[in-house]
């Protein structure tokens, strides 16, 4: 019996490394997984360097083990936001709801060229919000000058992780084919890595 309880524990540990997610572009304000779940920002309530971040044309680039989750793209337009701005920004029409339907990265378009208050030089917040259904509702955040001409914006970074499609081929799709196979592999490890750390953790338990 107690090495079935040790071995539930285990594995309830190793799932809980694959259950978050990370903003990997535009840069993250900051992420430590434990307080992720924490409201508006991942527990990183400070501002950090912001950058410059392109009306026309944006978007935000994820990394996560889940295989399907739900998630939210708010923008606040403000130096310096509070909680009260975040609750408001998630209902605005500004707002994006999408869903992730793989792992590894994910690229989501978010233009603002619509929006009347996406004016050139203004300071703004991007949060994030990732629901995967099997746990905490998780929050990260990063911090932008919004611009007609992001002359540093890194297009190629919008990559989407290779799919295996019913017929068993593998697709990809990103603006840049160049970055595409480092990222893709990088996925591709984090999933087959985790199922080798599980049967280790199973086989030793099991030979208690």
């Amino acid at each position: 019996m107690q090495r079935f309880t040790l071995l539930f524990v285990l594995l309830a540990l190793l799932a809980s490394v694959s259950a978050h997610f990370t903003l990997t572009y535009p840069v993250s304000r900051g992420f430590v997984a434990d307080k992720e779940p924490t409201s508006p920002c991942g527990s990183f309530d400070t501002l950090q360097n912001r950058t410059l971040f392109p009306i026309s044309g944006g978007f935000v680039e994820i990394k996560s083990g889940h295989v399907k989750a739900s998630f939210q793209i708010n923008i606040i337009f403000n130096s310096n936001p509070q909680n009260a701005d975040f609750t408001a920004a998630a209902n605005s029409s500004a707002s994006v709801k999408t869903n992730m339907d793989h792992p590894g990265y994910s690229c989501f378009p978010f233009d603002l060229s619509a929006n009347s208050l996406a004016t050139n030089g203004t300071n703004a917040t991007i949060q994030t919000i990732f629901d995967s259904g099997e746990g905490a509702i998780l929050y990260q955040c990063t911090d932008v000058i919004l611009t007609t001409n992001a002359s540093d914006w890194n297009s190629s970074a919008c990559i989407n992780s290779t799919i295996t499609s019913s017929s068993g081929n593998s697709t990809s799709s990103g603006n840049s084919t160049a970055t595409t196979p480092s990222k893709s592999d990088a996925a591709a490890l984090m999933q087959h890595g985790f199922v080798a750390i599980v049967i280790v953790v199973v086989s030793l338990v099991m030979n208690l």
